[in-house]
């Protein structure tokens, strides 16, 4: 039986990319042509001139003479062994997207004219946050397709590198001091532990990243956590907890997009500020925290996957 079009592995993306399409050679796939146009296609729609006639549409398989004239909207069909390729396959892709912006965003940081407005309106704080997230899932999914991830490596690199970056450079951005605040005045705050349990649940399952501010918003939203260049930076306790946060993966939204920020404003904030080590693929972040801090995330109201490391019982910072 004929796959649906969208169930098919896009080969002409992953050529773009380098991603081996060899091991399709064989497969099945709708090859659409015009006279006077030298590629391939799969989809009908993908035609430059307005007034091009219609196409011809052949059933052919897949190998090296298509391979060479294929437009970038070509697919196959997947084997039936193939379950969870594609999605493998979307989420790699995607991962390599997002780098290729990264790959633009160093060249242009080498103008010397060039200055990043971190604290502009365009300035995305949490973009690490974004990128981690391809790489989790890229990672997950490759891991049952070996001759995929094994390709995939450097790029996987290249993503925590990247992520790294990201998150780095927010550090001097963020003030530890209205971070602390907020931690205390959360700490002190009134109400049942279980209704804002039940406030955290319902928050970090809705469906839409812009409705419904987070239970810590009144302390701390995303104005309270810019800093001016060049101003002091927010001093913060000599004595600090070491945790382990294990990051969540975004949310869906109506449309299935996993798109949906499950982590609060204060929450990146913090974990961009204080975070001493990171596996960006297993989603694990080792924070060095200020105690108010850190008893905060513990809160089991939140629901977080945090736990003190060996030496978490609290330390001087040098």
């Amino acid at each position: 039986m004929k796959a649906e079009f969208a169930e098919s592995v896009p080969i002409g993306l992953m050529g773009r990319y380098g991603i081996p399409i060899g091991r399709f050679y064989g497969q099945p796939m709708d090859a659409v042509t015009w006279a006077d146009d030298s590629f391939l296609h799969s989809n009908p729609a993908c035609r430059a001139p307005a007034k091009a006639g219609p196409g011809e549409t052949h059933r052919v398989r897949f190998g090296a003479f298509f391979a060479a004239r294929m437009c970038g909207c070509c697919r196959v069909e997947t084997a039936d062994a193939d379950a969870g390729l594609l999605s493998a396959v979307v989420d790699l892709l995607s991962l390599c997207e997002g780098l290729e912006e990264e790959d633009e965003e160093v060249e242009n940081r080498q103008d010397r004219n060039y200055v990043p407005d971190f604290l502009g309106p365009n300035f995305n704080w949490d973009h690490w946050r974004y990128l981690q997230f391809l790489l989790m899932v890229t990672t997950d999914g490759l891991r049952a397709h070996p001759w995929l991830h094994s390709w995939a490596r450097p790029v996987l690199a290249r993503a925590a590198v990247y992520a790294e970056r990201r998150c780095e450079e927010q550090r001097p951005l963020i003030d530890t001091t209205s971070i602390e605040r907020a931690a205390d005045t959360l700490r002190q705050r009134e109400g049942s532990t279980e209704h804002l349990a039940q406030a955290w649940q319902a928050w970090r399952q809705r469906r839409d990243s812009f409705c419904n501010a987070s239970p810590d918003h009144d302390c701390y939203d995303k104005n309270t956590r810019r800093r001016p260049p060049g101003s002091a930076v927010g001093g913060h306790s000599a004595t600090t907890v070491e945790i382990s946060v294990q990051l969540p993966p975004l949310g869906a939204d109506w449309d299935g997009s996993r798109l949906v920020e499950t982590l609060s404003t204060w929450e990146l904030a913090v974990i961009a500020a204080y975070k001493t080590a990171a596996d960006w693929a297993g989603s694990i972040v080792t924070l060095a925290a200020p105690s108010v801090v850190a008893q905060e995330l513990l809160s089991p109201a939140r629901g977080l996957d945090v736990t003190l490391c060996a030496s978490g019982t609290g330390r001087v910072v040098p």
